[in-house]
């Protein structure tokens, strides 16, 4: 456990000094437009983190930060669409983490191990339907695969296919 903990705090302070160097260097250039761009591309990113952090649902953050060190061909990207009133909910992130890691799995078996790949996880407080919905993306090389097997595989998610992008939705009750 101690030795995960070190990792996602030095990935993520390499990350933060990643991001703030690209700032640094093109400020030295002299230019300001593209250094305000990687400084509200930083601020975004850590906003999204702030509400994360803020859906106490510590499985799904660990797995969320940890994603690209374990799956190499991927890259992600995250979003929350939630409420001040969400942090009123608590959220099974562990369902969560398990339901994306199924999807994972299938995704490994089908797709090109010398590719890469943008996944895109939204996390969307449903407030209407008393739900979480879970929308992830993939975008990449992606060959036909036969949607009706992944469903099978996967249980109660719908699967669309967009060109070059699968999409998986699964919802889950608010607790």
């Amino acid at each position: 456990m101690t030795d995960n903990v070190l990792h996602i705090i030095q990935h993520y302070r390499h990350d933060l000094m990643n991001r703030l160097q690209l700032v640094s260097g093109y400020l030295s250039m002299g230019k300001v437009e593209k250094a305000e761009d990687k400084l509200n591309e930083a601020i975004a990113y850590y906003e999204e983190e702030r509400k994360l952090m803020q859906l106490q649902a510590p499985s799904l953050m660990l797995w969320i930060l940890e994603f690209e060190r374990y799956y190499k061909s991927y890259s992600m990207t995250y979003f929350i669409e939630a409420t001040s009133t969400t942090s009123n909910h608590l959220i099974n992130d562990e369902w969560i983490v398990n339901k994306c890691n199924q999807i994972m799995h299938e995704l490994q078996n089908h797709l090109n191990a010398d590719s890469m790949y943008e996944v895109e996880i939204r996390i969307i407080d449903n407030i209407n339907n008393d739900r979480w919905d879970i929308v992830f993306s993939i975008q990449g090389n992606i060959p036909n695969l036969a949607i009706d097997v992944l469903q099978s595989n996967l249980g109660n998610v719908q699967i669309e296919r967009f060109n070059d992008r699968l999409q998986f939705v699964f919802s889950l009750t608010r607790e």
